[in-house]
Parts: structure tokens; sequence; C-alpha cells
């Protein structure tokens, strides 16, 4: 996996559900009024924060030709955002465990 900005391997509630969101449809493409409706606890303000902590790192993409912002996952953003929850899993509240 590639040196990221920290926020987005840090574990947070809120990260944790909208990657979860994400990976159960790693193909779509998501607004972020669509995102916030598929996790309803966590604010309109967090989900636009860390999707564009995402198109910062380039693992998410912005769709063309769409009037609202409308993102989608990149094969390396399915892959790391994978590696993460998976890392998350063996320790959640550090977002380390052992390689």
């Amino acid at each position: 996996m590639k040196a990221l900005y920290a926020p987005v391997a840090v574990h947070s509630p809120p990260r944790e559900q909208i990657y979860g969101a994400l990976l159960t449809d790693p193909e779509r493409d998501w607004r972020v009024s669509q995102l916030t409706e598929q996790v309803p606890d966590v604010s309109v303000k967090d989900v636009r924060t860390i999707l564009y902590l995402l198109l910062g790192e380039r693992l998410v993409e912005a769709v063309a030709h769409q009037r609202n912002l409308t993102l989608r996952l990149t094969d390396a953003g399915r892959a790391t955002v994978e590696q993460i929850t998976a890392r998350w899993q063996r320790s959640p509240k550090t977002g380390e465990g052992a390689e």
C-alpha cells in the first residue's frame, strides 16, 4: 500500500461506516447525498470531508458529466480501503496490526 495522508487510514467510527458502505458496492457511483443515506449516523459534513480526503489520495475519482459531485472508488482505492478496514479489524482503536 502506498504511503497515505494519515487521516485516510486513521480509524474513526464515521470512516469505518463510510468505507464499509463504499465496499458494499465498489463499482457504484456515489453522490454525497446517496452515501449519507447509507450511513445515517454520520453527518453530511463528515461524509463530504472523508470523500475529499479520499479524492486527495486518488482513492476515489470524480465521475465526469455529473451535475453534483459524484465519486467512485478507483481500483487502487478499493484495494487500499480493503487493506485499511482489515487492519482496523485487527486493531480498531489504533488502526495498526500485525502485518
